[in-house]
Parts: C-alpha cells; sequence; structure tokens
C-alpha cells in the first residue's frame, strides 16, 4: 500500500489513502463508537427474554419511577405491559410508558379492544408475572378484599400466576393496623411482597414508605423469573 505524499514530496503521516482496506471494505478509519459487548453481558440482559410481564402502576407519588422500571426490564428483555390506574395517570403520563414499553398501555376497564389493548382476562392470562409498583394503599386493600372497581383490580383478580408487590405510601398509612393485616392476607396467598425503604418521604415526614429501589425489585423480578 502506498501512503500518501504531500505537496512537496514527503510522506505525510496519518493519512489513508483511498486504496486502503478501510476504505476499500467501506470500513470508516476508526473503532465504532458502540463496540459488541461480552458474551457475559448478552447473556445478563437477556435474562427475561420471552418473559411477560403486566406492570401496575397505582396513584403514588413513585409512580415516576415506573419510567425506570419499564426501562430495566425491557433492558432485560422482557415483554412489558403496563397497567394504570385513573390515579397513576395523575403522577405519570401513559404515553411515557408506553414509549419505554413499546406498546399501549391500558388503563380504562371500559375501553378493552380499542387501540390494540387487549382485555383484563387475556393480560392475566398471558402474562407470567404481575408486578405492582408502586402499590398505593387503596388498591393494595382492594387486593385484600377480592374488589375489582378497574382494569388493575379485574386483572389481579383474574391473575393465577406469579404476583410480586412493591408498597408505596406515607409511613403512617403503611404502619396502620389495616395495611399490615391487608398485607398478611396478600402474603397469606402466597404474593412476594419487596418492603418499602426508609428517608424523607413526599409528604415531608422521615421513615418508612418510598419505594424500594429500583434495583431490588428488578432483582426480586429475576429471582422469581430468571
Amino acid at each position: 500500500m502506498r501512503t500518501p505524499v504531500g505537496r512537496h514530496g514527503k510522506q505525510e503521516k496519518g493519512r489513508l489513502s483511498p486504496e486502503s482496506s478501510c476504505f476499500r471494505h467501506g470500513r470508516p478509519p476508526f473503532p465504532s463508537p458502540h463496540p459488541a459487548p461480552f458474551p457475559s453481558s448478552i447473556a445478563v440482559m437477556s435474562q427475561l427474554v420471552g418473559k411477560r410481564i403486566t406492570l401496575g402502576v397505582t396513584g403514588s407519588i413513585a409512580a415516576y419511577k415506573a419510567a425506570d422500571l419499564t426501562s430495566q426490564l425491557v433492558k432485560y428483555g422482557a415483554e412489558v405491559q403496563v397497567v394504570m390506574t385513573k390515579g397513576a395517570t395523575q403522577f405519570i403520563t401513559p404515553m411515557t410508558l408506553q414509549v419505554l414499553s413499546r406498546r399501549p398501555v391500558a388503563f380504562d376497564l371500559w375501553a378493552e379492544g380499542a387501540n390494540s389493548v387487549p382485555g383484563h382476562i387475556e393480560i392475566a392470562d398471558s402474562s407470567d408475572l404481575l408486578l405492582v409498583a408502586p402499590l398505593s394503599a387503596n388498591v393494595l386493600a382492594e387486593f385484600a378484599h377480592g374488589l375489582a372497581p378497574d382494569l388493575l383490580t379485574s386483572i389481579y383478580l383474574a391473575t393465577r400466576g406469579p404476583v410480586l408487590l412493591c408498597p408505596a405510601m406515607n409511613g403512617k398509612m403503611y404502619e396502620h393496623p389495616a395495611t399490615q393485616a391487608n398485607l398478611k392476607t396478600l402474603r397469606s396467598r402466597g404474593h412476594a411482597v419487596v418492603e418499602p425503604a426508609e428517608g424523607m418521604l413526599a409528604c415531608g415526614y422521615e421513615g418508612v414508605g418510598k419505594l424500594a429501589p429500583v434495583e431490588e425489585i428488578v432483582s426480586r423480578v429475576l429471582s422469581i423469573l430468571g
């Protein structure tokens, strides 16, 4: 291969001639900015390939964290069907979670079948895991008492697979005997629970009630489905 020659007949260093293999084969003369991941990385990020997760999002200030949770689950290869309560849509828009999950978000029990959104029985039957994060005190109570006023609670009653619950609420509400009794009921049904974390809450109080870190929730999902 000839080295390019400058105007004064000297060889110019650092330049590639049109005859170089890089140009002949159409490859850029510098490494790709996105190198291929190591095989171990591919294996780790493929642990949930083929798994279908229904992610329930309820009316909690922590609902915004559902965006990060959705992204992480999708990165692991999961198919995520987001289901939102009416309260959840006050904290984060369905469009945000639709973009991140790459599928329409379901939130209206009376609009089943519209806009390619499957019905509650279909969602329940096709799901490998029902994950509810964040889970508000209200929806937690509805689950415990078998109430089904909306799409998410209807899906819960129709679910026969694993259920993973991630409560998030004010500490006083979480520690109330009614809430603790409801959690005991749900645990007695075999449901897994990711306990809320301690720290400064949105209401200004400090204590237990924060949604568990997304990494911890994903780790529990992997332990159930991975």
